[in-house]
């Protein structure tokens, strides 16, 4: 899999927007859906493929950088995450991340449909609050992937493995918001005259595990950083209330990062190695590696060396901590 060398950040600014997605209503951050010229500007990209350009939070500048940082781990842990690219728009003078679109192009004989994790959550939960998911729970996520296994024979996607490696690696980067709308289901639908439309010979897959941006510390300012260098505990505080936006059933609290890996390994035990297997494929010299690599992109709103050395310790002590709670 060819990387993104430091001197190939994306100039989107010509690039063709999808119309349809302007007033796409999800998720608090700016973003646009974009097709990549023909031919691509870089290897790593494809043409003419759908690509959402988002940027940070106004609050937090940097924030769109966590994104790419989760691709490139994602790489090395075996995890599914989009590819995410270093990008900016030279008319707006604006830098994002640049995510390639998971949904594969339509072609005349066939397309593909996204059902989010939230629509499911409605219909097996009547009064589902769909704004803020106070009731996503991880039981009735189970109740609707066994549902689907039911209805789909050919559904071969080891759903518990998914989860296993999703819910870790929020644990890694710190994520909050694995929200009801941030997972889905992606089925492949027959549409040409010369193939009947038969679910039996339908695909369905889940979604990679993307929207990883509300992570890694993205929310501390840099005037904070020294802050907790020399105030231990305070950096212990901050990694332990760390928590999973999903709860474990319906009527339970939210739970935090390492508390819902143990639930998950007590009600599926061969995951522990999955988990691990997964969390041993990075080191502290692999974190500093992608780091060290983003650091090094010139765009007007660059990955500071600061931030990346306060990155590097988070992701350091969360991966510290989650091998001797998944070893004991």
């Amino acid at each position: 899999m060819e990387l993104q060398a430091t001197n190939q950040p994306i100039d989107i600014a010509d690039w063709r927007r999808d119309e349809e997605f302007a007033q796409y209503p999800e998720g608090a951050r700016d973003k646009t859906l974009l097709y990549c010229p023909r031919p691509a500007p870089y290897a790593f990209l494809k043409a003419s493929h759908r690509y959402l350009f988002k940027l940070s939070s106004p609050r937090y500048p940097e924030q769109f950088w966590a994104e790419i940082i989760a691709y490139r781990l994602g790489i090395q842990m075996d995890v599914d995450v989009p590819p995410a690219f270093v990008a900016y728009d030279s008319i707006t003078n604006q830098s994002g991340a640049l995510i390639e679109w998971f949904l594969r192009p339509t072609s005349l004989l066939s397309s593909e449909d996204y059902t989010a994790g939230g629509d499911y959550c409605q219909q097996y939960i009547p009064s589902f609050d769909r704004k803020k998911g106070k009731q996503h729970n991880f039981k009735t996520v189970c109740q609707i992937f066994e549902d689907l296994c039911k209805k789909y024979p050919y559904f071969h996607e080891d759903w518990k493995k998914y989860w296993a490696k999703a819910f870790l690696f929020d644990a890694l980067i710190g994520n909050t918001d694995r929200h009801q709308d941030n997972w889905g289901i992606i089925e492949k639908k027959n549409q040409g005259i010369l193939i009947p439309l038969n679910p039996s010979s339908n695909e369905i897959r889940i979604s990679p595990i993307f929207d990883n941006g509300t992570s890694m510390g993205h929310e501390i300012p840099p005037s904070k950083f020294a802050y907790y260098d020399e105030n231990d505990n305070l950096m212990k505080k901050y990694i332990s209330k760390g928590w999973h936006h999903m709860k474990w059933n319906i009527d339970g609290k939210q739970m935090g990062h390492v508390d819902m890996l143990l639930k998950f390994i007590e009600q599926y035990p061969n995951t522990r190695e999955i988990m691990l297997d997964s969390l041993k494929k990075v080191t502290f010299e692999t974190f500093k590696k992608i780091l060290d690599d983003l650091v090094a992109f010139k765009v007007l709103v660059k990955l500071t060396a600061e931030r990346a050395e306060f990155m590097l310790k988070l992701l350091q002590r969360r991966h510290q901590h989650l091998l001797v709670e998944l070893e004991k």
